[in-house]
């Protein structure tokens, strides 16, 4: 990591990530904070950028969203911070960790299909 990290861009990484999670749920502020058992008012100060959020709060998070902990932080090996990476980031997490719930029958099934979508 570069010494130009800071509380700033961690908090726009961190928010970012966490509206786009959130948007992809199809929940509601309300209702994400609620699940997580977070005031709306953190989560909203999260969400927008003006603060952190705890270690413990990441990790209920990051299990809700099936998101790893380096997931959040993988962006900041590079020089920019694209918007357009992270997204795909995301979603690719998102599609890994709901196939990893499927039983092995139905994953195998989903990746056939997949294949085939990709040619």
């Amino acid at each position: 990591m570069t010494s130009e990290i800071n509380s700033e861009i961690l908090k726009k990484l961190i928010s970012e990530k966490m509206e786009f999670l959130r948007k992809n749920s199809g929940e509601t502020n309300e209702v994400a904070a609620d699940s997580l058992d977070i005031d709306l008012s953190e989560f909203y100060r999260i969400l927008k950028g003006h603060r952190l959020p705890h270690l413990k709060t990441l990790l209920r998070i990051s299990k809700k969203y099936g998101v790893s902990l380096d997931w959040w932080f993988s962006e900041l090996d590079e020089t920019t911070l694209d918007r357009t990476a992270i997204r795909q980031r995301a979603f690719e997490s998102q599609i890994a960790s709901r196939i990893k719930k499927l039983d092995v029958r139905t994953q195998k099934a989903v990746l056939a299909m997949l294949k085939i979508l990709v040619k």
